[in-house]
This record gives C-alpha cells, structure tokens and sequence, in this order.
C-alpha cells in the first residue's frame, strides 16, 4: 500500500485546481501494473465537492434491507479500501456500504504519524475538506471531514464496521521508543474512537466513533509495534459501548518485513495481500502453499479470538500483478477453501472504487464476483 498525500500539498493541489500523483497503496505513482510489492494509487484530486451520481457508479448490486447484520467470524466477508484510487468520488463510500457484496470498509490513509505538534497527517481522499480553524492552528495536517463523516454514519446506521487505515506504501510510519508508541495509539483514540480531543480537532466531528484501526506498516520497521498495537487494543477492551476491530495488511512473502507476528495475532483480521509479489499471488503457482503458511501462523495466536486470515487481492488491473478476472476469481479462492483453514475469513480488495467500475462484459462489477468467490 502507498502513501497519500500531506494534507500541505493537497491544499496546494486545490489551490491550484491541479491533480497529484500519489503513491498510495501499491509504491507507485503512474497508473498501469505496479512493480513493488504494495498497492497502486495513482493520481487523486486533493479536495472535490463531486458528489457521487448513478451515472458516475457502475452498477453494483444494493440491499434493500435497512439494518445489516456483521458476522465478524464469517468465511465469506468482503473488506475493501476506500478513498485513493482515481477515480474516487464524494458519495462513493455510501455506494459502497449499500452493496450487498461489502462487509468492512477501510479508510486510507492515517499517512504520517508525527506530522507536527505530535498530531499525523491524514489523506481520505475528495471527500475531505483544507484543515479548519482549530486544526490549522494547533494540528496543520488533519483534516476537517463533515461530508465523508455523514458517509461513515450510513454505513455504520447499515451496520458495516468502518475502520481508519495506519501507512501506506511509503508513509511515515516509524516509533522511536515503547513510550512513543503507546501515547500515539491514545492519539488516535483521541481523534477518531471514543476519546477526548480539543474541539474542532477531529476530522469526523466529535460525535462519530469509528469501529476500529488497520494496521498497514509497509516501511520495514517493526520495532516498538507490538507495543503500539497492545496500546490500542487496551483503549478498544475500556470501552464496552460497541465492538472494535483492529485488522493488519501484511504483504504475503513470510515473514512479513513490516508488521511483527505478534502484533497480527492482537488483530481481529489479517489480509494477507496476495497480490504485487509474485511468487505468491493469488494467480501464482506458491499461492495456495502460503496461504496455508499464513493459515497456520495465525492460528498459532494465543489471544482468546484468533484473527481471521483474509484473502487480499486487487479489484482491477491497475492494483498491480496478480490480479484474476472475477469470472475466473472463484477457481482461485477455492484453493484456499481446499486447505480446509478454519481461520478463513474471506476477501480483501484493493480498492472498492476500483471494483465497482471494473464491470465486465455482462455489465457485472468486480464485486459481483468476489462475495460469491468466497461462498
């Protein structure tokens, strides 16, 4: 996965009614196939008041239920990025969460940790406006989010768990000591679950709580994340008024170089992206051999709810190598389902917008395809 762009230069984006390019979520900055081992995000429109129209979303199949029932122990949920690809718009999340193929959505991305004044910079894309008065003042990077917040209140109101996402492909990412670590899981807490925060600091208002954290370190550097994941569970375990959630996003070479095992075994779900390495994607000859591999790692947590192993893939070309067209995509997940893993969560996408404009000839989204793949 990449890294988004400072909330500075996105400004100045805006400002000068120009799009930038930004690693995000597969270390590359063109679009096409991406050569590194993370995701692909390309060019992003900083700031956007585009509010998503049927025309502007391919067709994706919807409920018509108004409450939506999250089976955290399933084998078949569908989690999927959301905010860094292209073609994202404003509205888009709200699709997303309507689908009927979606379980879990993820905000990308929490991009720099310690931007300034001990508060990270953050990047979810057009749906996000400049900082506003209070952040400008004491925390320059955040970013004042009123618009994606009324998305995320849909989705949880659905009943889809929405998490925020830690890093990205070349995101500042690092601790430099325990004591670091466990202060910025409270600021997290503070700013986005349920903790206390200076008003006007938040960037989803001081109402909206999301529904946990993912952990996507991608910098090679994992010391101090055990504590730092611990840090946050504690927070999650004080806090009895709803279920939290903390998933991690390991690249599927074993081990992973940026995120420890045992802080993995803490999290709720691990999709292991199968996808930009090649001799274990999800189209390779070694993926069902890791898979299996990962399958048992996890189960080896001594955590009383063992995370559940997700399958991460790309939802279209531009993700990079190993993406599997969603007709053939049901072969593919079958050789996971033939390991007999009773840790089987289900699917990863990289990224949700991607998915949905992916549609094939029969006029069937990417996501059509997915949910069922995993059945």
């Amino acid at each position: 996965m990449g890294q988004a762009l400072s909330s500075l230069e996105s400004a100045a984006a805006t400002a000068s009614a120009m799009s930038i390019q930004a690693c995000i979520h597969s270390g590359t900055v063109v679009l096409g196939p991406c050569p590194s081992t993370a995701h692909a995000t390309p060019t992003l429109p900083a700031y956007s008041s585009v509010t998503a129209t049927p025309s502007t979303l391919a067709p994706v199949p919807y409920e018509n239920r108004t409450v939506y029932t999250f089976h955290p122990n399933a084998r078949d949920n569908v989690a999927v990025y959301y905010g860094q690809s292209p073609n994202t718009t404003a509205g888009g999340l709200t699709a997303l969460c309507q689908s009927s193929n979606v379980d879990i959505v993820v905000l990308a991305f929490v991009n720099d940790f310690f931007a300034g004044n001990g508060y990270p910079a953050v990047n979810f894309g057009p749906a996000c406006d400049p900082p506003n008065e209070a952040q400008s003042t004491k925390a320059p990077s955040l970013l004042s989010c009123p618009r994606l917040a009324t998305e995320i209140e849909t989705c949880q109101h659905i009943g889809k768990p929405v998490l925020v996402s830690l890093g990205g492909y070349t995101a500042n990412t690092s601790f430099a000591s325990n004591a670091q670590a466990t202060k910025f899981a409270g600021t997290l807490w503070n700013l986005f679950g349920a903790g206390n925060e200076t008003p006007g600091l938040r960037p989803f208002g001081p109402e909206l709580v999301v529904d946990g954290f993912d952990i996507d370190n991608e910098n090679h550097h994992t010391i101090f994340y055990n504590t730092f994941v611990t840090a946050l569970r504690s927070h999650m375990t004080h806090d009895n008024s709803k279920d939290y959630y903390i998933s991690a996003a390991p690249q599927c070479l074993i081990p992973d170089e940026s995120i420890p095992l045992q802080a993995m075994h803490q999290a709720d779900f691990v999709w292991v992206q199968f996808y930009n390495n090649p001799s274990c994607n999800l189209n390779s000859t070694g993926f069902q051999s890791s898979f299996e591999a990962w399958s048992k790692l996890l189960a080896n947590s001594t955590a009383e709810h063992k995370p559940r192993l997700y399958i991460g893939g790309g939802a279209a070309e531009p993700a990079g190598t190993g993406y599997v067209v969603g007709q053939d995509l049901r072969e593919h997940t079958d050789q996971a389902r033939n390991t007999q893993a009773k840790n089987l969560g289900g699917m990863m996408l990289w990224d949700g917008t991607m998915g949905t404009e992916n549609v094939d000839r029969h006029g069937y989204g990417y996501l059509h395809y997915a949910k069922p793949a995993m059945q």
